[in-house]
Parts: structure tokens; C-alpha cells; sequence
């Protein structure tokens, strides 16, 4: 509570500058939160900026507010001068500067007070931390956030259906990490403030392109395999085929939970070739431990079982390695 009130406090003061930064590659929650939060400053009269290390997915575009983010790789040098310029910087949706991508070494020599709001483990020190593992979600925390702050009257539809999206999202449309009847009463708390649950349905879930089911279809038909001593779904997809089915980002959104509906398939990857590296999805059901592996063995991190990794191997040999290093997570099978 305490923290709760030096925010509120520091938020009141005049002239304040803000960013809202999410991680690489945003996902509905990361995007949910960032719609959600530049809604509240701007309705609280604080100047805010939403800054990217990459651009927002085509899927979530619809998001109020996602227009007005400002991709780090296109605008360098107008991203940097708001860093600079920037009193307070809030870090959504992930707890660490190398999840900004590039830009994180920027953000953290500035002379900012971080203040961050996520739900992965493992944050790092900021000047306020608002970390829960528990919930379901960044936008979940950030609503509880919202309320504590400003007050639920600050909530409108805008603001519900972003919240939303990001809880609708990160638990695969409430099949996983989404049993704590808070998450539920949440939702209750969003419809009465005018959320739009059917809209936002169909436009996470109904709004695709032909090229990405395609893409889609290639993925299954062509790319699917299971590793032949464990029960692993993997899907390895290149820069190039990405490119014959003119992709777009987030068109592959989803992927890589649809092999763990196999009913043996216990943890499924999904490795994408990228310009600058080469990006790993991961995905487990009970208790296999993803995050562990994705940090053990591929740079990267997450939640027990939804982790994701990047490399800047060659796509060849990133694959091999995932083939070869599996067993990590059946020690007993050894």
C-alpha cells in the first residue's frame, strides 16, 4: 500500500514526462497494457509516449491508442530524445532491460524512475515494482493498478476492452494460468465499465487474413514434427517461407499452442528465422518447466510454461540444438 501511495504521489507532481515501454515483439498483453495505460495518463493529464523496440503486430492494431506507438528501429533519433527527455519510464510486461531489445541500454542509463508493472519472475530493481506472479496476466495488475491509483471510474471502454484483450490473450482465451477466481471477477468488474467482449472476440479471433492461414496450414502440414525420443512438437519455420506467405507480425500468433492439443505432445517450440536472429517459442503443459530451458539454453526466459528465447545462431543450427538439448527437460528418461 505504501508504494501504492509514493506512486500516486509521484504521479501528481506537475509537469511530468512519461514513456510507456513494452518488450520485443509485443503480444496482446504487452499491447493491451500499453493501449490501456497511455488511455489513463492522457485522461490524468500526464504527457505520455509509447515507445516500441519493434512495431506492434497487424492483429492488434485495432487497440485504442496502438497507432500512436513509435517504433525504436524506424525513429532512432526521435525515440532517444524522449527517453532523454522522459521523468518516469513504465516497463510493461516484462522486468528487464534486455526484453527492450536495443533500446535497453538506453532506457537504463536514463535518468528515469522506472516503474514496473509484469508478472514474470525474477524482476530487477526498479524505483517501483509491481510484480505478482500469481495473476494472469500484466493487464490483470495493471487493473488492479488503475483502481488503486486513479479509481475504477477512470476505467471506460477503451480502457476495459485493451485491459481485456491482454487477459484474454496471455491465458489462450482462459485455457491456461487463468484459475484464480480474481481473474474472473475482474472480467465481471470490466463488463460493468462497458467492456465489449464480443467486439474484442472478434477482433483477436476472427480477423484473419488469407495469407495467414495459409501460413498457418503450411506450418502444420509441411513444417510440424515430433522429436523422435521425446513427446516434443516442433515447428521450424523460415525467413523465406515467412516470405511466401507474405507475412505480417503476429500472423503466426497462436502457433505454437495448437501441437500441445496432440494428445502425447507434452511441450511444443516454434523457431522462426528472423532478419537479426532467430526467435523460439515455447509452450509445456503440467509440469514441465520451458522457462528453465528457453534460460539454460536459449538466452531466453519466461513463465513455467509459456517461455520464448532468441539466438543469433544460424537457423540450422538453432534447430539442432533444440533436437539436442530436449532431454533436459525428461531427465528421467535419460
Amino acid at each position: 500500500m505504501d508504494d501504492i501511495q509514493d506512486l500516486r504521489k509521484r504521479l501528481e507532481r506537475g509537469n511530468t514526462r512519461s514513456i510507456i515501454v513494452p518488450h520485443i515483439s509485443a503480444d496482446g498483453d504487452a499491447v493491451g497494457a500499453c493501449s490501456a495505460l497511455y488511455g489513463v495518463l492522457t485522461k490524468a493529464g500526464i504527457k505520455c509516449d509509447i515507445i516500441c523496440p519493434d512495431n506492434f503486430p497487424e492483429y492488434l492494431m485495432w487497440l485504442p491508442n496502438a497507432d500512436k506507438a513509435i517504433p525504436f528501429r524506424r525513429n532512432m533519433s526521435l525515440c532517444k530524445q524522449l527517453i532523454q527527455e522522459a521523468d518516469i519510464v513504465f516497463m510493461l510486461d516484462h522486468n528487464n532491460f534486455n526484453r527492450e531489445g536495443e533500446m535497453g541500454k538506453l532506457v537504463e542509463v536514463s535518468y528515469t524512475d522506472k516503474i514496473i508493472i509484469d508478472h514474470h519472475p525474477e524482476p530487477i530493481d526498479a524505483e517501483y515494482l509491481f510484480s505478482d506472479t500469481s495473476v494472469s496476466s500484466t493487464c490483470e495488475l495493471l487493473f488492479t493498478l488503475i483502481n488503486q491509483v486513479w479509481g475504477k471510474e477512470m476505467i471506460d471502454t477503451d480502457i476495459a476492452n485493451a485491459i481485456y484483450t491482454g487477459i484474454n490473450t496471455d491465458t489462450g482465451g482462459f485455457s491456461h494460468n487463468s484459475s484464480n477466481p480474481q481473474t474472473y471477477r475482474i472480467v465481471a468488474e470490466l463488463l460493468e465499465a462497458g467492456l465489449e467482449k464480443d467486439y474484442v472476440y472478434e477482433k483477436i479471433y476472427q480477423n484473419n487474413t488469407l495469407s495467414r492461414l495459409r501460413l498457418l496450414g503450411h506450418a502444420l502440414l509441411q513444417r510440424l514434427h515430433i522429436h523422435p525420443d521425446f513427446p516434443v512438437a516442433i515447428i521450424p519455420i523460415t525467413f523465406q517461407e515467412m516470405e511466401d506467405f507474405d507475412y505480417k507480425e503476429g500472423d503466426l500468433e497462436g502457433l505454437v499452442n495448437i501441437p500441445l492439443s496432440i494428445a502425447y505432445v507434452q511441450v511444443a517450440v516454434l523457431i522462426t528465422q528472423r532478419k537479426e536472429q532467430v526467435k523460439l517459442s515455447f509452450r509445456s503443459k503440467g509440469e514441465i518447466p520451458v522457462n528453465t530451458w528457453a534460460a539454460e539454453y536459449f538466452n531466453g526466459g519466461g513463465h513455467f510454461n509459456a517461455a520464448g528465447g532468441q539466438m543469433q545462431l544460424s537457423f540450422e543450427e538453432v534447430v539442432e540444438k533444440v533436437y539436442k538439448t530436449a532431454d533436459f527437460l525428461f531427465p528421467s528418461k535419460h
